[in-house]
């Protein structure tokens, strides 16, 4: 195991050098002469109660549009749905740059779900519906391709699951022209990236209530890294069925400030009056580990690689500690680099047949 665990290290770390330099380009930093004032600005605004309260209100309802692509997945058709986001930025000064993104004010997703008139899995006549699983990807994700691969979206389905694959804010389709996905979020850029958090959570939630409305009988939730963070985010906002982070960030500001640790950005940080707990400060709104989880206990499960080094272990520890240590599992491998990933979609297997959300675990191979 040892060797898994190094290998998975030395990707991680070599990984994080370049992740660094990429985020650091997303953005200006903090829009201000004196960076530690602006910070604390931002912070006064995100603690006022009117702010949270919009922040966290439950969305309007939207309009969902359904395109049903030529695909299919054995029974399962292939439909790519839209929405526009009703989310208007809670600060005031900064919400009329954040809306002139205008590709990241539609909603993007990839559904596969068995047809409203199609046979069941067992062959029968008689269509019903399935729990539907949301898979929210990484920082620089987003390709439907590629999330298909990384999810197990094949597996998933097998299982007896309708999944969803979304894109989140800044990232895929959603990404502004020209820009590669996820290099405007998450950033350097506090106000951007509480704001694009704040809207991850709008978007999430309507389509929770839109795929609850369609006669979903369970909805949950499974996210890696920055999707962990954010499925969890979710299960502090939303009732849902179960919440799998998997290799996810509990603290951001934690992440970002040990990274630096060395590197000239943080030197530049702390001379000009930031500090480690400042930046947990302007995050603490959106962060899970400040806010109660409302999945059911038996129905949370965490996935994390011993070798992580991009979202250390501590992380999810601290998510586990903050979720009343439900059920968790450990594999060998680093973030990129999951080895082990055969066995632990097996645990997730287990988990949703004991959790009640599928019927048995399939006979085939995991993901």
């Amino acid at each position: 195991m040892r060797p898994l665990i190094w290998a998975g290290a030395s990707l991680d770390r070599a990984a994080i050098r370049i992740m660094e330099r990429v985020m650091s380009r997303g953005g200006k930093r903090l829009p201000a002469d004196d960076p530690a004032a602006a910070l604390a600005e931002a912070t006064a605004h995100y603690r006022r109660p009117d702010v949270r309260a919009r922040y966290f209100a439950a969305p309007a309802r939207v309009q969902f549009r359904e395109h049903r692509t030529a695909q299919r997945l054995g029974p399962l058709e292939v439909v790519d749905l839209s929405w526009q986001s009703g989310y208007q930025p809670t600060h005031e000064g900064y919400r009329w740059r954040y809306l002139a993104y205008r590709e990241n004010q539609t909603a993007i997703a990839r559904h596969y779900r068995l047809p409203d008139h199609g046979r069941a899995p067992d062959g029968s006549d008689r269509a019903r519906r399935r729990p539907t699983i949301l898979c929210l990807h990484g920082w620089g994700g987003g390709s439907f391709r590629l999330e298909h691969l990384a999810f197990g979206v094949p597996f998933l389905a097998r299982l007896g699951l309708d999944v969803v694959l979304v894109q989140l804010p800044f990232h895929g389709q959603r990404s502004p022209r020209g820009i590669p996905s996820g290099l405007k979020f998450p950033s350097t850029h506090v106000v951007r990236m509480n704001e694009a958090f704040g809207h991850a959570l709008a978007d999430l939630r309507s389509l929770v209530a839109w795929l609850r409305e369609r006669g979903a009988p369970e909805v949950g939730v499974m996210g890696m890294s920055l999707g962990g963070y954010t499925a969890a985010l979710l299960a502090s906002a939303e009732p849902l069925d179960f919440a799998v982070p998997m290799i996810p960030v509990a603290s951001f500001a934690e992440v970002m400030w040990s990274h630096g640790e060395g590197r000239p950005a943080r030197a530049r940080a702390e001379a000009a009056g930031i500090s480690g707990q400042a930046l947990r400060a302007a995050f603490e709104i959106h962060a899970p580990l400040e806010r109660p989880c409302l999945v059911r206990h038996d129905r949370r499960f965490i996935i994390a690689g011993l070798g992580d080094r991009i979202a250390p272990p501590e992380q999810a520890e601290w998510l586990a500690r903050h979720w009343g240590h439900p059920r968790m599992h450990w594999y060998p491998g680093g973030h990129l680099a999951q080895f082990g990933r055969r066995e632990t979609f097996g645990e997730l297997a287990s988990f949703l047949a004991e959790a009640g959300v599928i019927a048995q675990k399939p006979r085939k191979r995991a993901a």
